[in-house]
């Protein structure tokens, strides 16, 4: 997609959700940094319609952790796989919704759903590698990608 957001627009629109949500901001981390992110967990949403596209977001152990405790209002040591999945597409569904907004799309929201990486179509498992990784002013990791589907 050509007209898809630069890596600090696609930074302000997830803080919009998760500062509100949870209370964590995000700016655009050193690119360098991604391959320290190994993924915990990751929420894919596919967009239906003129020019289908998908976004995913994921982040490490800590970070799911973090923003699932924040998210659900719980101890780290409350939280269960299942909130974790939960919280990652809440913050999923909330921050397509906020791109979609941006692009002024006519396409269709899909209901995020939590997806293994290698199980991801090849043109997806190249923006996954490529994704812009976002840094809380707390050290949380979160990535992000988007891609134009076929």
């Amino acid at each position: 997609m050509s007209n898809l957001p630069d890596p600090k627009t696609l930074a302000n629109l997830v803080s919009n959700v998760t500062k509100t949500m949870c209370g964590f901001a995000f700016g655009v981390a050193d690119p360098g940094m991604r391959s320290k992110v190994t993924c915990h967990r990751m929420a894919v949403l596919e967009v239906t319609g003129g020019r289908p596209w998908r976004v995913a977001l994921f982040s490490d152990q800590g970070g799911c952790a973090a923003l699932g405790a924040a998210l659900c209002q719980v101890e780290v040591d409350e939280l269960d796989d299942g909130m974790i999945e939960d919280s990652l597409c809440e913050l999923l569904n909330m921050a397509a919704g906020q791109i979609k907004g941006l692009l002024s799309a006519d396409e269709t929201l899909g209901l995020p759903k939590i997806t293994a990486p290698e199980d991801l179509s090849p043109q997806s498992q190249k923006a996954y590698r490529d994704g812009i990784l976002l840094r809380s002013q707390d050290s949380v990791n979160l990535m992000m990608w988007i891609s134009q589907e076929q």
